[in-house]
């Protein structure tokens, strides 16, 4: 006699419902929301690089070639994170459809995985893995204006940057969202997003060096000095701290788990 169906436990009972909200999340970022990113975020980037590198005939400059786009990436990247993650349950709140999205068999802890995953996902393909490739593809073949030729970087070390570029907007995705699942507005969340932004890029001290992504991509704001995933990049030099990356993953990853955490005990 085959056992009844409805006995058999479902392997992951947190996380009922994960595969679709994925897929409908994705297929708005993939659809036209991706359209207008991708339109807005290779005009920024490759835009700029090709002023810096072809136009501009400024000796100065601060940032140039690929040590650009780095900067670009920890400009940008975080706060397109920010502005993206904290519309991602605000939104749905304000338009009622967190509860009818509830009523169907799916868990609130799917629910705010999906938009992390969703978010986060989303803006690493479009803002950092084809900007990465385009880049990757013409910089090393341009004429600069001014200065040297610019050389096409190491791969494994260009995939390393890439990666931390990612771990970056996951980071800031996941923290924004577990800010919207304790202050319901934007404005608050998005302010503790910005200070957090700030004071990591400061890297004021000797713990916000080590323990979050500062110590990789701190430097001066207003140029003059190269970011350190700047220097392993360019002048192949060791990543250090290496401690930044572990704990900015573990970050992410307690800002996911306590998101959804939070938010299982919200009521609609």
């Amino acid at each position: 006699m085959a056992p009844d169906q409805r006995t058999v436990p479902r392997p992951f009972p947190v996380m009922t419902g994960l595969g679709g909200l994925l897929r409908g999340e994705l297929t708005r970022w993939f659809g036209s929301r991706g359209l207008v990113h991708l339109v807005v975020w290779t005009a920024l980037i490759q835009g700029l690089l090709y002023w810096d590198t072809v136009s501009s005939t400024d000796p100065l400059a601060d940032w140039r070639g690929f040590d650009l786009l780095i900067h670009l990436w920890w400009v940008a990247g975080p706060l397109a994170a920010i502005g993206v993650a904290q519309n991602a349950l605000i939104e749905e709140r304000h338009n009622d459809t967190a509860p009818w999205v509830l009523s169907k068999p799916v868990t609130r802890s799917s629910f705010v995985v999906s938009k992390i995953v969703s978010d986060a996902g989303g803006l690493i393909v479009i803002a950092v893995v084809l900007q990465a490739i385009i880049a990757r593809i013409w910089l090393p073949n341009s004429e600069p204006a001014v200065g040297l030729p610019i050389r096409a970087p190491d791969t494994g070390r260009y995939l390393v940057v890439i990666g931390v570029a990612a771990l970056v907007i996951v980071l800031f995705v996941a923290m924004t969202v577990f800010l919207t699942t304790v202050l319901p507005w934007r404005a608050p969340a998005a302010g503790i997003g910005l200070i957090a932004w700030m004071v990591i890029w400061s890297a004021p001290n000797q713990f916000i060096e080590e323990y979050t992504i500062g110590g990789l991509v701190t430097g001066e704001i207003q140029g003059g000095t190269m970011k350190p995933i700047a220097e392993y990049l360019v002048f192949e030099t060791p990543l250090e701290p290496i401690s930044s990356l572990w704990w900015t993953a573990i970050a992410a990853f307690a800002f996911t788990v306590a998101s959804a955490l939070v938010f299982r005990r919200e009521q609609f």
